[in-house]
């Protein structure tokens, strides 16, 4: 998604910042109140683990990793500002400018605090379920399975059963095109579970009650013995 936009900036120039974006610090509540306008989409760059333990309603989780840059370019609306959870503060501006080397600058704010400080203030947190590769192998008849890597490594090989769909295609929401019931459980695996997180995230988002992430994926599979169809 974000090529052709950053194709057109780096055709005219860039605006030149000169530092690192501005992301104005927010309290639990404005927080919440900022969230509930609507107005921001809401980004929790912690890693997995952390996310699948307690996050705000409505997040996508987009890791702080090398990689963030990119997946933020490909699943984040251009024209809607950010709402930021970091995991540590200090490393607030480094997290700010990999939004920005890939065009993204409008900040809303972050949580000051983090999601301890929003534990503390009493409000609401969602989760979502860590599922070995164990547990999915010994109930995979259990699970509606989705892989949401490139379509080349889906056809290369899978976990038998596998439906697919590439998370960068969700970044507009899931709209009936799954063939997934939203009601049952459905596993998400990708190479290693960054981008399965983020796909959790949205079908979480979108409505799936009963989301499971797989941490380690595909390449904890393939460590663990277990077949793969091709």
């Amino acid at each position: 998604q974000h090529y052709p936009i950053l194709k057109k900036i780096n055709a005219e120039g860039p605006d030149l910042i000169g530092h690192a974006p501005v992301v104005p610090g927010l309290p639990p509540k404005p927080f919440q109140e900022a969230i509930q306008t609507g107005q921001a989409q809401l980004v929790d760059t912690r890693q997995m683990l952390a996310f699948g333990g307690g996050h705000i309603e409505g997040a996508i989780n987009l890791g702080d990793r090398p990689e963030l840059s990119v997946w933020a370019g490909d699943m984040l609306d251009y024209d809607q500002p950010i709402l930021l959870v970091v995991d540590d503060e200090t490393r607030l501006d480094w997290v700010a400018w990999h939004f920005a080397v890939v065009g993204l600058h409008r900040f809303e704010g972050y949580l000051v605090g983090g999601m301890k400080a929003w534990d503390n203030a009493g409000l609401p947190l969602s989760t979502t379920p860590q599922l070995t590769v164990h547990d999915l192998n010994e109930h995979q008849s259990e699970f509606q399975i989705l892989d949401v890597r490139a379509p080349s490594e889906f056809e290369s090989n899978r976990i038998s059963g596998a439906k697919h769909h590439y998370v960068a295609d969700m970044r507009d929401g899931v709209n009936g095109e799954l063939d997934l019931n939203r009601d049952e459980p459905v596993a998400v695996y990708c190479g290693s579970g960054y981008r399965a997180s983020i796909a959790a995230s949205v079908l979480q988002r979108n409505g799936f009650q009963r989301v499971h992430n797989v941490p380690g994926s595909m390449s904890a599979w393939k460590n663990a013995g277990y077949s793969v169809e091709k």
